[in-house]
């Protein structure tokens, strides 16, 4: 097991505290698939009953995944992520990613965030006893979201500015103060992303033609398929999903780079009610 960067493929080791390589690229996690259990026997669903596609020996749960799948008409079905402990699937990265700030001996972790980032880390973190650091653009971030992180002991500080913003300086300031990333640019917390791919298949008991998603950094969409391309490659399933991003339309880049060839360019000023996608530039648009 190991961290490989998607550009250039360079190898980097697992216990090192890296978010991406040397050549600007995105790292993500490579699994000893050898050692992956073929669990998907429809019961008992829970996200770590795939603890052996896991990059994590440590354990910071709050009884995360296993949400339910309801059938809304024929063929087309529903897999309710806000039923995770605070309500979106962000917890599924963050039950990860917080475990292996542990592993890795980290006392502080930090984030940028439009809500559901910041009331996820703020959780986990004070499970494993972590001071957290939340930052988030004045005045458009959700009131829920928001009461969350702070119930739950967070340093929040709101900057003047967009998601986008926040999250630069993020990248600037965690070496300064000691503090772990868990935004999406962290390849640990797409792992426990990957999980709802998993579950989707256990639950069916069939890979669904497409997955249907909203899509703001581009990290669930490329960590959902990463679990389907996972089980393909371990043997398990025979067939992969269509990924269906959707954005809104004024937070679209990754929309507007297909519909349009070219390029990838980000808004620069993006704007949507929608406040957990309103992000010009994903940072996770290469994988996506």
């Amino acid at each position: 097991m190991h961290l490989r960067c998607v550009n250039c493929n360079r190898r980097y080791e697992i216990d090192e505290v890296v978010y991406s390589c040397n050549c600007g690229g995105l790292l993500e996690v490579v699994i000893d698939l050898d050692k992956a259990r073929n669990v998907f026997d429809g019961r008992d669903i829970t996200l770590w009953k795939y603890r052996s596609f896991l990059p994590v020996d440590e354990r910071v749960s709050l009884r995360e995944g296993g949400t339910p799948i309801y059938k809304l008409s024929d063929g087309v079905y529903l897999k309710n992520e806000g039923a995770n402990p605070t309500g979106s699937f962000k917890d599924r990265g963050m039950t990860v990613g917080v475990s292996k700030a542990v592993e890795l001996g980290m006392r502080k972790v930090i984030c940028a965030s439009t809500g559901n980032t910041a009331a996820s880390l703020a959780a986990y973190s004070a499970k494993a006893g972590m001071k957290c650091y939340v930052l988030v653009p004045s005045g458009k971030v959700a009131v829920g979201k928001l009461s969350q992180a702070i119930i739950h002991g967070a340093n929040i500080v709101q900057i003047k500015g967009n998601f986008d913003d926040a999250l630069n300086i993020v990248l600037k300031a965690s070496r300064g103060i000691g503090a772990y990333i868990l935004n999406s640019v962290n390849p640990f917390r797409l792992e426990g992303q990957k999980t709802a791919a998993f579950e989707i298949y256990d639950q069916l008991r069939f890979v669904p033609d497409a997955v249907i998603l909203p899509v703001g950094n581009g990290g669930n969409i490329s960590a959902i398929w990463k679990g389907f391309k996972e089980m393909e490659e371990a043997g398990i399933i025979n067939k992969l999903p269509k990924m269906v991003g959707i954005q809104a339309e004024g937070a679209s880049p990754l929309v507007r780079m297909f519909k349009e060839g070219g390029d990838f360019r980000p808004f620069e000023r993006p704007e949507t009610v929608a406040t957990a996608i309103r992000i010009g530039n994903p940072v996770n648009w290469t994988k996506a």
